[in-house]
């Protein structure tokens, strides 16, 4: 038997046994969720995901899903996964000419990914890592679909 003084001691432990508990819970809870090697049906035809990003998306303004451009099976655009989005409010683009300056994607990327690792389909690397300051995860081509 233990003495009573102890008792706030045994406590505090199995506190924090469960706690660790749980805590591994989430931690492998998180490594199956949404990953690049899982599969995903974009309206387009892709099949493959892209970090927190959803499919469908969220509705928003009338449109019923704002990632249904997303991942074609042609990957002729818009075929860019970019992950780890820093710069989520940056609506300029001033380093890739061949496509738009203005790009106001922070309201759907923030509705359609999570804040834990914001993600968007983009149509070029240059949109995923100078405007808006996140990573690569993979670039589409037509054998991926």
């Amino acid at each position: 038997m233990f003495p009573l003084r102890m008792l706030p001691v045994l406590l505090i432990l199995a506190s924090c046994t469960q706690a660790m508990a749980q805590s591994s819970l989430l931690i492998g809870s998180e490594l199956t969720s949404s990953t690049d090697s899982d599969s995903c049906d974009w309206p387009r035809g892709g099949k493959r995901c892209c970090g927190t990003l959803m499919t469908p998306g969220a509705s928003h303004a009338g449109r019923r899903d704002e990632t249904d451009h997303c991942f074609p099976s042609s990957a002729s655009d818009h075929y860019v996964c970019c992950v780890d989005i820093q710069s989520v409010d940056n609506q300029i683009n001033q380093d890739d000419p061949t496509v738009s300056t203005f790009n106001p994607l922070s309201g759907p990327i923030k509705r359609n990914s999570n804040s834990s690792s914001y993600a968007w389909c983009v149509c070029s690397q240059s949109i995923c890592t100078n405007q808006l300051k996140g990573r690569v995860a993979w670039v589409g081509q037509s054998s991926d679909f």
